[in-house]
């Protein structure tokens, strides 16, 4: 086993380290909690997107390369760099703390790469490190010249997660005004390889600390309509590549089905033959159909909303998005291809994600049908819901709301709808 020291770097071929391998930290700081990251960064170290930040509220990359688990003692990233998509060249393992404490406060801890249940290298360290930092950048896995290599960092930094986001380059969406400035952070250990390049451009899509992840059926949050201008409300559907060797069964149809207040008549928008208006009835517009998805491009489907939906209806409306895979794209379980929903509004994001222990019947290839969230929208904000329904086995019905009051009810017994291309 390899013991690595601060700012010690070594090859994978050195310590026989494949592709698929497990980061643990194990943190000691009391009552302190202390939450764990994983940053996918590109060639000038600046994060990738905002889906390669893998953490407690975005446990999973969608090309299914990082995963984050924990137990009562660790924090662990599952990772296989053959799933990585090729504009990540470095994987950063960080750690902050909220509030006044500092790392000073850490005792003896421990980052360790394990495969196969084996501990291959550790770096161990204590908070005599440090002294008012609450971020610190642990660990990095980086690729040089096609070879991957491990370094144990060890540097520290005054603030918390969205200095570290702003660090790599990522925007941060929050009321407080963040310092920006590395110079103005305290740097505790001399740069290494892992802090050259902070100063280039980034690259990187804005990362958004006020998402809110939903994974439970029931689960709920609501997004403020108040806010924003005229941005128009956007609804993507995201699905990954199945894993198999074909190509045509990663195809997924997002479609919307739209229910005013005291109506029992519903419309539909999907594509291509009813792409809907933002202008007109029913004020939502699908933005095209996308027929393939693969390990390092999900695939995505977008409709945008008009944020005056409501008042353009008289009162609520209730949306029900779900997706859709025909019996003519092939046998594949919608479990398979982890569809979530993600919806924006200026900088208000909230995810349903899939959950397989909510949804076990979208295990079976012969379920073609998926509910990703329910809204129900009026002048002031919209209320997205976590469903998880799933139609019945063979059965290619669609998702169908009857109002209850102020809520809505869902069955999936509507008429079928076929797509003509």
């Amino acid at each position: 086993m390899l013991n690595l020291s601060m700012g010690q770097k070594a090859k994978f071929t050195e310590i026989g380290i494949a592709q698929q391998f497990t980061l643990i930290a194990e943190l000691t700081a009391g009552a302190t909690v202390i939450d764990v990251a994983c940053f996918g960064l590109d060639g000038q170290q600046k994060l990738v997107s905002d889906d390669y930040m893998v953490f407690y509220n975005q446990p999973k990359t969608p090309c299914g390369a990082i995963s984050w688990q924990a137990t009562a003692s660790q924090q662990r990233f599952d990772i296989d760099l053959s799933k990585l998509p090729d504009s990540v060249d470095y994987l950063v393992l960080t750690a902050t703390i909220d509030g006044q404490s500092t790392m000073r406060e850490l005792g003896t801890s421990h980052v360790m790469l394990e495969q196969a249940g084996q501990i291959l290298a550790t770096y161990t360290f204590d908070g005599s490190a440090f002294d008012s930092e609450r971020a610190i950048m642990l660990l990095q896995v980086y690729r040089k010249n096609e070879v991957w290599r491990i370094n144990a960092i060890g540097q520290g930094f005054n603030g918390g997660l969205s200095v570290l986001v702003t660090h790599f380059g990522g925007e941060v969406a929050d009321d407080e005004v963040v310092d920006k400035q590395l110079e103005e952070n305290k740097i505790t250990q001399t740069q290494s390889d892992s802090a050259k390049n902070l100063n280039s451009p980034s690259q990187s899509q804005p990362f958004n600390l006020k998402k809110v992840t939903l994974d439970k059926p029931g689960s709920e949050h609501r997004i403020n309509l108040t806010k924003g201008g005229n941005d128009h409300l956007v609804v993507e559907a995201i699905w990954i590549d199945n894993g198999d060797a074909s190509a045509n069964n990663d195809d997924l149809d997002l479609r919307v089905g739209i229910l005013a207040h005291n109506s029992k008549d519903m419309s539909y928008i999907h594509a291509p033959e009813q792409i809907g208006s933002l202008t007109a009835m029913p004020y939502l517009q699908h933005q095209g159909d996308i027929k393939v998805a693969s390990i390092n491009e999900p695939g995505k489907e977008t409709v945008l909303v008009n944020p005056d939906i409501a008042k353009h209806y008289g009162g609520k409306v209730a949306l029900v998005f779900s997706v859709y895979s025909a019996v003519s794209n092939g046998a594949v379980s919608i479990a398979s291809l982890q569809p979530k929903m993600r919806m924006k509004y200026h900088d208000q994001v909230i995810e349903c994600v899939f959950n397989i222990q909510a949804s076990p019947k979208a295990k079976s290839s012969f379920v073609y049908t998926y509910v990703i969230g329910i809204a129900i929208i009026d002048e002031d904000g919209i209320t997205l819901q976590h469903s998880g329904e799933t139609s019945k086995r063979g059965s290619e019905a669609t998702p169908r709301l009857t109002w209850k009051g102020d809520k809505v009810g869902l069955k999936i017994d509507g008429a079928a709808m076929f797509k003509l291309s």
